[in-house]
């Protein structure tokens, strides 16, 4: 779907429905929605929020969230590796940087990132018109409105660099084949826009939710994604220095007292556990809805927690690893019991080893061992918990949330803005929690500002492996070229200028003005 297409879709606003409830379709309509009348109630204005939530999960292409992201931002990465070796596929090419402007991933992402754009800004428009409900619940819905607006723009930018801003509701369709790219400078100020109003509108919490995080956007969830944006505006590819704004959005989520760490990094990932006190924002998923991409990093035929045997790890990122960090067994998965619950050497039970025989002596081991690798690829661990919860008929797809922001994300965030602003002194604290979480020792005193920020990109990657921020990393710290182009998959194809990936060569045939990247 173009982005043309994508305007007319959004706006005739029968897709703000369709995508946000379903029931409405057994009852008799008495009456036509209009950019006129509706959203007019707060029941209404649930409905179109989740419409926006529906970019984001909904649709049979696995556009999103439910894989098409991480294609984007977790695939490419030093800590990821793909299983296919066909040139001809799209994951392989993702990986390798051999990717074309026609790679699949690109339009898919595109157009699910302006479709909630599109509807963002249906409702940034429409809810100061409303009468019928009280400015408490304009500000909230108003405040949601602006972070999808922002987040989306914010995704955009990191991925292709300058994009088209699209900051108000399109009525004149044949606009849309006219739309020029605004410069990365601009996109980022909109963004800070929109999130410093998000903050101030948001809620710390839904009236009618259990959960800081539901997935919808809280005061908390703005302020972590506004110091995440001051960094990147910070790094090297947009240089300016926002490090103390960004310290002081991510000290305004630690001081708030709304989140919390959760004490056994493994229980972060067990779907019984979702939307927990450390989850700040997450991709929503259950019921009919369901993950792809994590499921996709499990082995095949392990029994009922099997999946598509896509995505490994490195046995090199393993090894970076301190042997006594409490991260390092659940994010790499090298051994699976089956069944699950059986104990090693009971009867019955059969031991799966990533790089070595099984216990029972017959069993082989599960991985991929490819010419280019010395060793067996460890699994993702992070998301192999299924609960239960997997089926063949939803293709292999867990009810597992994809994390957006945690808690412990805002405190390596506060930590590394707060050491380039002023240094380390103040910095301590907020890393040495996660540090001590993980069963590390504090950082030791007296760093210089160089030494604690190696110490903070290090922790980042331990902590937040798999998450889609490695990449991100790189780029903002400037190293996207000299770390990739060391790194045995990606070296295939990664040239200097693919810090930004191509422009999706659909959008160009609809809007040659576009243009393209350099270097494509």
């Amino acid at each position: 779907m173009r982005l043309r297409t994508l305007v007319v879709f959004v706006v005739g606003l029968t897709s703000v429905v369709l995508a946000g409830c379903h029931n409405w379709l057994m009852e008799e309509p008495e009456d036509f929605f209009s950019r006129d009348n509706f959203p007019a109630s707060e029941a209404d204005l649930k409905i179109a929020l989740g419409g926006i939530d529906d970019w984001y999960t909904g649709g049979s292409a696995q556009a999103y969230f439910h894989r098409g992201w991480p294609m984007l931002t977790e695939v490419p990465s030093d800590q990821t590796v793909i299983q296919s070796q066909s040139t001809s596929d799209t994951r392989y090419a993702q990986d390798t940087y051999t990717l074309t402007p026609e790679n699949e991933w690109l339009w898919r992402v595109w157009r699910q990132i302006y479709g909630a754009i599109s509807q963002a800004n249906f409702l940034i428009a429409r809810i100061p018109q409303m009468t019928t409900v009280t400015q408490d619940v304009r500000d909230r819905y108003l405040g949601a409105a602006k972070f999808h607006r922002a987040f989306n723009h914010f995704n955009a930018v990191r991925v292709w660099g300058s994009i088209p801003l699209m900051l108000t509701p399109v009525t004149d369709f044949s606009s849309v084949t006219q739309l020029t790219r605004a410069s990365i400078h601009d996109v980022y100020a909109a963004i800070v826009v929109d999130l410093q109003d998000a903050a101030r509108l948001l809620p710390r919490r839904w009236p009618d939710s259990a959960t800081p995080d539901d997935g919808r956007p809280t005061r908390g969830a703005a302020n972590a994604m506004l110091a995440d944006v001051f960094m990147n505006m910070s790094g090297a590819l947009v240089n300016e220095n926002h490090w103390a704004d960004a310290a002081a959005a991510a000290k305004a989520v630690i001081d708030s007292s709304g989140y919390s760490l959760v004490p056994n990094f493994s229980d972060l990932w067990l779907i019984k556990n979702k939307n927990g006190p450390e989850h700040i924002y997450s991709i929503q998923f259950q019921g009919l809805k369901r993950n792809l991409f994590t499921c996709q990093s499990r082995p095949s035929g392990i029994g009922a927690e099997s999946c598509t045997n896509y995505w490994y790890s490195t046995p090199e990122f393993m090894a970076s690893f301190d042997s006594l960090d409490a991260r390092k067994s659940v994010t790499f998965l090298t051994r699976v019991n089956v069944p699950l619950a059986c104990t090693t050497g009971a009867a019955g039970c059969v031991t799966y080893y990533y790089d070595k025989t099984a216990s029972d002596g017959k069993t082989a081991p599960f991985g991929d061992k490819r010419p280019r690798f010395p060793n067996f690829m460890p699994y993702y661990g992070k998301f192999f918990d299924a609960n239960g919860s997997i089926q063949n008929s939803q293709n292999q797809r867990t009810d597992l949330n994809w994390p957006i922001y945690r808690y412990a994300e805002v405190l390596l965030m506060f930590a590394e803005a707060e050491n380039e602003a002023r240094g380390p002194t103040a910095a301590y604290g907020a890393i040495n929690l996660v540090r001590e979480r993980a069963k590390l020792p504090d950082l030791p005193a007296g760093l210089s500002q160089d030494q604690f920020r190696a110490a903070v990109h290090q922790e980042r990657r331990w902590e937040l492996a798999f998450e889609s921020k490695r990449l991100f990393d790189l780029k903002r710290w400037g190293e996207f070229y000299s770390t990739l182009q060391n790194d045995p998959v990606a070296k295939i194809g990664v040239k200097d200028f693919m810090v930004f990936l191509p422009i999706p060569q659909r959008e160009i045939d609809l809007d040659p003005a576009l243009g393209q990247n350099p270097g494509y």
